[in-house]
């Protein structure tokens, strides 16, 4: 293509715009920003809601998250795991504790722990459990798992052999469930579990504490055995009713205590009726 340079003649100037047409542009763009009364109105309605909103934010990140979710705090919630339970008891089930660990919980006062079952039965953690929790400071007791289609003599002299009356810092207690029991007659039950609490008191100067399930004992045991210190469990928040007016000593309201030095879950167990440490010691 030819650059040509531009006759003189036939070019045309620009036309100069006048101040008027500058000035009506520069009414445009003023009328163009500047808000009608309804966008006005529609701009202090959002700087409401925008206030309303750093509003809420505010009180909501300046509360405790706890006050949110509704969960209990640990000044105002009642029957709190760390103030309701006043012993433990355990088995070979919890493995290896760490007794001084254990020691250290001030609402602990008192420990059972599994020493035989049956009549044969040893639990393998016995007498270490035994020892460690006794050294630490705890008040120790012993429990046996009764099964009632075994001779109540044989299961005693298999307790006697391996709790020693000196070791004991609690009466014994004998553990009642439907397992283990669930064939067995009422009436053969309840005489053959008789004797074996006869030997125990002839043997260790107090009759043993008698462990059972809420709906078995009840259903199997009351209320012929409600003259003896019940150690009844039920899970939750419901008490215990026993049958035939029947007061129970200690509560083993839940299964899924956390107690440091323990691995895994723990029973968790409260006094009840009155019931002191006084009323079990041996």
């Amino acid at each position: 293509m030819t650059n040509k340079r531009p006759n003189a003649r036939t070019t045309k100037r620009p036309k100069r715009r006048s101040s008027a047409s500058k000035r009506g542009k520069k009414g445009f763009l003023e009328k163009l920003l500047t808000p009608s009364k309804a966008s006005k109105r529609s701009f202090r309605r959002l700087g409401y809601v925008a206030c309303a909103v750093a509003i809420v934010a505010a009180l909501f990140f300046c509360t405790p998250l706890s006050s949110h979710l509704s969960l209990p705090t640990s000044r105002s919630s009642k029957g709190s795991a760390r103030s309701s339970y006043h012993g433990i008891d355990i088995s070979k089930h919890q493995g290896r504790i760490n007794w001084k660990t254990v020691a250290k919980d001030r609402n602990i006062q008192f420990v059972y722990i599994k020493a035989t079952e049956g009549a044969s039965v040893v639990d393998r953690h016995y007498q270490k459990n035994l020892h460690e929790a006794r050294e630490a400071g705890l008040r120790v007791g012993s429990y046996h798992f009764f099964r009632a289609y075994k001779s109540a003599m044989e299961q005693f002299e298999l307790f006697k052999r391996h709790v020693k009356k000196g070791q004991q810092d609690l009466i014994p207690m004998v553990d009642v469930e439907e397992t283990g029991n669930r064939q067995v007659s009422r009436q053969r039950l309840q005489r053959n579990l008789r004797e074996f609490m006869e030997l125990m008191k002839k043997h260790y100067g107090k009759y043993p504490l008698l462990y059972s399930q809420y709906r078995f004992y009840n259903e199997k045991l009351a209320p012929e055995f409600n003259r003896y210190f019940i150690f009844i469990a039920r899970y939750g928040k419901r008490e215990p009713v026993l049958k035939g007016g029947g007061k129970y000593n200690i509560w083993q309201y839940s299964e899924r205590g956390r107690i440091k030095g323990i691995e895994g879950y723990v029973d968790l167990d409260r006094f009840a009726n009155g019931t002191t440490i006084r009323d079990i010691e041996l």
